[in-house]
């Protein structure tokens, strides 16, 4: 299946909303571990016409939370509707939830569904649901907990969640419950290991599954042609002479390189629709009653899918980009047959896409029998009050004092020079290195983003360089934040001026400073642009706003991963896949090194 999913980082980095999932499977353990704070915490209001939530905390697990109300601002945030909606929908005075965070970056847990926030000033904002989480703990906050102290002293205890397994699947909040011990001294995640067996205990009332794969994604053997001015109204029947069409694997993968990566079929023609025809096989088993057969489907701007004939789902949004990925249907048994059946897809194609895509999953889900109930024999211990963990609320440090030369302006020449140091690559509370997104933010923890930054600034604001922007006779445009979304506004350009070794100073426009982390390969020509930040509320509850980008301490973003920054590329998300970033360190000299960011109005 084609995702729009980020391997972003561990659970807690510091971030700002940003279009990524956690997609990498986190152990128990490694969540517990790496949260500086973990609260048990009880809805004590919900506002359901703005989507705020106000918790009041029942116990401290970890660490001490300074305060007993948290505030979590909602909103409309996520990647698909449904992610706020599910949160709103569970919003009850009454209902419990585990709350972990380390510096700005948090992770909660409701009831089966977990999701990311970030500070904001008093509050927490959402940014997005994290299904994959599910993979870590899949159930009753209050049974979590019970757990965490238990791990907390050191014992072994054991989680429901769901498997690893179909992405689509977890998304929905479907797919396989299984039980697997966790403890802190399990971070990696190993389900072969950790595997206790299948479903959530004796006394759950989850249904579970087996599931069979009757066409898999990536398959083989599609058949596909452009669509003709006529002649082809009958292409979807099951009896259709379909020989003379091209045959070979569907262009799977976005993007031309990882299209040949997965070893896709490349499609040129551009704006073209295209008709795909696959045959597969349906076991006469798998269609009893009681079986749910799923439909999976990725595919560049629109789909239109018949199932032997028969028409078995069409893309409500069908009139722009990128309507119809990600999309999983239920269909009734009565569309398929035993033995042979055919799948036929229309897929329009915008001109603006870039490469024509489609990938399909047929599943088969087969309910299990429930086992007979017996006696829990997983103990819980009462909370310990001794926590080992005397870590208290993170606390930002307190605004710099604004420093007057950390940017010039020269009027004359339209030139900004801001003052900088090279940023570090790898912060002390991380056990990675992420990919460049961003080229200025400010330090850690105030920038939200300074784990995947070049440069770092302090003593000046964001909004300091928009006014100066400003001033120069440019009109800030709008921000570009997710899929299918492009910047807008005025352009710039933009260099880094580094000292060399004979101490003469040298500007590099950004794109000469960056490659590639895997191949080392240099990145085309960047076009910047003045798109200035959106507008925050640091209270949800009051009308006052802010400039987002204060906040969050990003100056320049590459990709629109945010929408508070000063500055974007007119990259897109497409081109995010493939390029994850490194500095050059042929021309970056290293950390804490003196560096200027030069912008120059044209």
């Amino acid at each position: 299946m084609r995702f729009s999913l980020l391997l972003l980082s561990t659970l807690f980095v510091s971030v700002s909303p940003s279009f990524a999932y956690i997609e990498a499977p986190h152990s128990l353990g490694k969540c517990v571990k790496t949260a500086t704070n973990i609260v048990y915490m009880e809805v004590v209001r919900v506002n359901n016409e703005k989507n705020l939530i106000i918790y009041k905390k029942i116990a401290d697990l970890k660490g001490k939370h300074n305060g007993d109300e948290i505030k979590h601002n909602i909103g409309k945030k996520g990647f698909h509707e449904r992610e706020w909606k599910n949160i709103m929908a569970w919003a009850e005075v009454g209902k419990k939830a585990i709350f972990m965070y380390n510096n700005e970056g948090s992770e909660t847990c409701i009831d089966k569904y977990w999701y990311q926030a970030y500070k904001e000033g008093e509050w927490w904002g959402m940014s997005h649901a994290e299904p994959f989480l599910l993979r870590t703990f899949y159930g009753d906050p209050a049974k979590l907990a019970e757990l965490i102290p238990r791990m907390l002293k050191g014992e072994e205890v054991i989680v429901p969640c769901l498997a690893d397994g179909n992405k689509e699947q977890l998304h929905l909040r479907k797919g396989k419950v299984q039980r697997m011990r966790a403890s802190l001294k399990k971070e990696e995640y190993d389900p072969k290991r950790d595997f206790v067996g299948w479903g959530a205990g004796d006394d759950s009332d989850e249904p579970e599954f087996k599931t069979v794969t009757v066409l898999a994604a990536g398959a083989k053997d599609w058949r596909f042609l452009p669509v003709p001015a006529k002649g082809l109204n009958k292409w979807m029947a099951p009896d259709f002479d379909d020989s003379k069409w091209t045959k070979g694997k569907a262009p799977i993968g976005y993007g031309e390189d990882e299209i040949k990566q997965r070893g896709g079929t490349e499609i040129k023609e551009k704006g073209v629709d295209f008709y795909f025809r696959r045959e597969f096989e349906l076991p006469a088993e798998l269609l009893k009653t009681g079986n749910i057969i799923n439909l999976m489907v990725a595919s560049d701007d629109s789909a239109t899918v018949w199932i032997n004939g028969e028409l078995a789902d069409k893309d409500p949004e069908a009139d722009h980009e990128f309507a119809y990925w990600n999309r999983e249907v239920e269909l009734p048994l009565k569309l398929f047959k035993p033995g042979k059946n055919i799948v036929a897809v229309q897929v329009k194609n915008q001109p603006s896409s870039s490469d024509l895509y489609l990938d399909m999953e047929i599943l088969v889900q087969i309910p299990l029998p429930k086992p007979p109930k017996k006696k829990d024999t997983v103990a819980v211990a009462p909370k310990d009050p001794k926590n080992p963990s005397t870590t208290t609320a993170p606390i930002l440090p307190k605004e710099e004092p604004r420093d007057p030369n950390a940017m010039m302006v020269d009027t004359k020449n339209k030139t900004i020079i801001l003052n900088g140091v090279v940023a570090p690559r790898k912060l002390p509370h991380l056990d990675q290195i992420y990919p460049i997104e961003v080229i200025g933010t400010y330090a850690s923890p105030r920038g939200q983003k300074a784990h995947e930054t070049v440069v770092n600034f302090k003593g000046i604001k964001p909004s300091e360089l928009a006014k100066a922007l400003t001033d120069l006779g440019l009109k800030p445009g709008k921000p570009a934040y997710g899929e299918g979304k492009e910047a807008q506004g005025p352009e710039v350009k933009v260099y880094l001026e580094i000292k060399q070794a004979d101490g003469k100073d040298k500007r590099f426009p950004i794109e000469e400073c960056l490659i590639h982390n895997k191949t080392g390969k240099k990145m085309p020509p960047l076009k910047w642009i003045f798109t200035g930040s959106a507008l925050k509320q640091p209270d949800p509850e009051k009308e006052e706003t802010v400039y987002g980008a204060d906040l969050t301490g990003t100056f320049l973003a590459l990709f629109p991963v945010t929408a508070d920054t000063v500055l974007q590329t007119s990259m897109t998300m497409k081109d995010e896949p493939n390029w994850k970033l490194e500095i050059d360190p042929k021309i970056i000299p290293k950390e804490g090194t003196a560096i200027k960011l030069v912008i120059v109005v044209p």
